[in-house]
């Protein structure tokens, strides 16, 4: 084996990690959210209400959580805590799961570092793991995101902004599917709050083609997962198949976080598919000018689709290219790896 595939492997496992533990979260509080979302309907009161802030708060720890335990895998308990407030500053930050894969490697590896590199008396041996470390990696890995990490995000946010608005009014096919793979490709990440935002911001000055990408994009990626693992159940393993079933049901609701899971635990498999899938089936819809007049996501805006059926169809094909096209890469890298075995 040698030292790439060995890194690979090593990078893998600590992905594995994050992933493990943020199963649970996502399917408890993704669950919770579309049990008020089905019951109490697109804006709950009451106790239904409630259930969804309990359920949002849960989804809000994804990035720490992810940033947390891919860092506990790397460098074991001293990596915890301080992971946990680097994942904390990305979220913050809105970097999406991806900032949180980022906040817990470089976190890992730092307090690694530390841990192996600095020398102190027997004397403040337990100050080390208790105090120096965690005081150190949180102010190198916090002023880390916000002076390296964060000036690229407000240049890119500026700059995909900018690119919209001299798209926008040209091909509502194009825009549409621009729409759709940016909703995809971080899933609440800054490319995905850019597109969001300019979806609802044409849908308050009456237009309708940029709300109607965004958010039949938002559940295409974990019902598209969904569709993966029973196409070919074989690449996926038991507690991929465990998420899969939440995925179902989140992506029929409109939680896009349900597919977070397959995404850390392989992001180069997992991204480019939700991304072309959903950008085909935005594009499809945009193509043939079908609006919504709501702001409701994927399978519950459908009896508000200007167009039944090409809706559908929309989704239909943007979901079944998601499952192939992951299916396909996994299936290509483990013939690719096996070859190299």
């Amino acid at each position: 084996m040698n030292q790439r595939t060995s890194f690979l492997k090593t990078l893998g496992r600590h992905l594995q990690s994050g992933v493990s533990y943020i199963i649970p979260l996502v399917a408890g509080s993704g669950l919770t959210m579309a049990i008020s979302t089905i019951v109490g309907g697109q804006d709950p009161s009451g106790i239904w209400g409630i259930l969804n802030q309990i359920g949002q708060a849960g989804l809000d720890f994804i990035v720490p959580m992810i940033a947390a335990y891919i860092s506990y895998s790397v460098a074991d308990k001293p990596g915890l805590a301080p992971a946990f407030i680097a994942g904390l500053v990305a979220n913050q930050m809105e970097t999406g799961f991806l900032g949180g894969i980022a906040a817990g490697l470089i976190t890992g590896y730092v307090v690694k570092f530390m841990v192996d590199k600095i020398k102190v008396p027997d004397t403040l041996r337990s100050l080390k793991s208790v105090t120096i470390i965690p005081l150190l990696s949180i102010i190198i890995v916090g002023l880390f995101f916000v002076y390296v990490i964060g000036p690229p995000i407000t240049w890119l946010t500026e700059l995909l902004t900018s690119f919209l608005e001299n798209v926008s009014g040209t091909n509502e096919g194009l825009l549409a599917a621009i729409l759709g793979g940016m909703m995809a490709i971080d899933m609440g990440g800054p490319i995905n709050k850019v597109a969001l935002a300019f979806g609802l911001g044409g849908f308050a000055d009456g237009a309708f083609v940029g709300l109607t990408a965004t958010h039949l994009a938002i559940g295409l990626p974990p019902f598209g997962m969904w569709l993966a693992t029973k196409l070919k159940p074989s690449l996926y393993e038991e507690d991929e198949e465990e998420n899969a079933r939440a995925s179902l049901v989140l992506g029929i609701v409109g939680i896009s976080e349900g597919a977070i899971p397959f995404a850390v635990k392989d992001p180069i498999g997992v991204i480019p598919g939700i991304t072309i899938g959903t950008a085909l089936a935005t594009g499809i819809n945009g193509f043939f000018s079908v609006t919504i007049s709501a702001p409701l996501a994927t399978f519950l805006a459908i009896p508000l689709a200007s167009n039944i059926l090409i809706y559908i169809f929309s989704i239909a094909v943007g979901s079944l290219t998601i499952a192939l096209t992951v299916n396909g890469i996994k299936i290509l890298r483990l013939k690719r790896v096996n070859e190299t075995q």
